[in-house]
């Protein structure tokens, strides 16, 4: 059973959530949609504590497997405070999502030292959010090892910025949120790590500062790879030919990533898009950035 909560917004509507049943369902599994998903606060689901009431709940029901966001928003770090980590913990249970859930993936991963994955909320596994592509990499990845990342036929955007191979525990989400965790005590341990990125509609000098921010902390110097997913909407350059000075996203990404030395892939088919993949955080991946891959061959749950 897939238990739904909405740990950040709300939904507007209630086809995204038919829809999103409609493609569990298609799949053999069953939906708990609690309640909570539809409720209003501002542009919250509810109350600080009526959401993490709801997220609580759904990792204490026995009938709920696996828990996963409807979609993002903004709020999930305000949560932190009122969970039961060691509950969450003696669950066992897989957790799903993306963008602002990225503070309750790291929490997790601190707290109670679970795997989590990063993957669509259950309003974007269904077009036109989503596609069949998208709801069959999330079984694959809840159900299994991953193997490596899959990519949709028609995609050709990853590319490799730094050659080379290396296996190490992966770990990150969407910059914006995880650079606000920076002094909490769930802020990420990078070291020895793959660190992951992925993010949408940050301009160039934003995503300039967020690495920036990370860099002066000293977080990336022992990072052992690095795999940025989809920068959607991010790449301003085409969009102010009047002003030819201006970074390009891949100038950006080059400044800040080759000084590190270490493997670097871009473009890996994870974060805000119509056709992505789900990739568990917190086990180990084998990077080859000369190939062009990510790989899991370990299951991200019990099987």
């Amino acid at each position: 059973m897939v238990g739904v909560v909405a740990p950040a917004a709300s939904v507007f509507g209630r086809s995204v959530v038919t829809r999103g049943i409609r493609a569990w369902e298609a799949r053999g599994f069953r939906v708990k949609v609690f309640e909570q998903v539809f409720q209003r606060d501002g542009y919250f689901a509810g109350s600080d504590r009526e959401r993490a009431e709801a997220f609580q709940q759904a990792f204490d029901d026995p009938s709920v497997d696996v828990v996963q966001v409807i979609h993002g928003g903004y709020g999930s770090t305000r949560l932190i405070e009122h969970l039961d980590f060691d509950k969450i913990a003696a669950s066992g249970k897989a957790f799903v999502g993306r963008s602002d859930l990225t503070a309750l993936h790291l929490a997790i991963a601190r707290f109670a030292g679970l795997v989590t994955f990063y993957g669509p909320g259950m309003a974007d596994i269904a077009p036109p959010r989503g596609s069949d592509f998208t709801a069959d990499a999330l079984v694959r990845a809840l159900t299994g090892a991953v193997g490596t990342v899959p990519q949709h036929p028609e995609d050709n955007q990853v590319f490799t910025l730094s050659p080379g191979r290396v296996s190490a525990p992966i770990v990150g989400g969407c910059l914006w949120p995880l650079c606000k965790t920076i002094g909490t005590p769930w802020q990420p341990d990078l070291d020895g790590k793959i660190f992951f990125l992925e993010e949408v509609g940050e301009p160039p000098w934003s995503i300039d500062a967020h690495l920036t921010h990370l860099a002066q902390t000293g977080m990336l110097n022992g990072v052992a790879g690095v795999v940025v997913g989809r920068l959607v909407d991010c790449d301003w350059s085409d969009r102010r030919p009047e002003s030819p000075n201006n970074l390009s996203l891949d100038e950006v990404l080059e400044r800040h990533l080759t000084p590190l030395g270490v493997p670097v892939l871009i473009g890996v088919p994870v974060g805000h898009e119509r056709d992505t993949a789900t990739i568990p955080l917190g086990i180990e991946g084998v990077l080859d950035a000369s190939a062009g891959t990510l790989t899991f061959d370990q299951a991200g749950v019990m099987p």
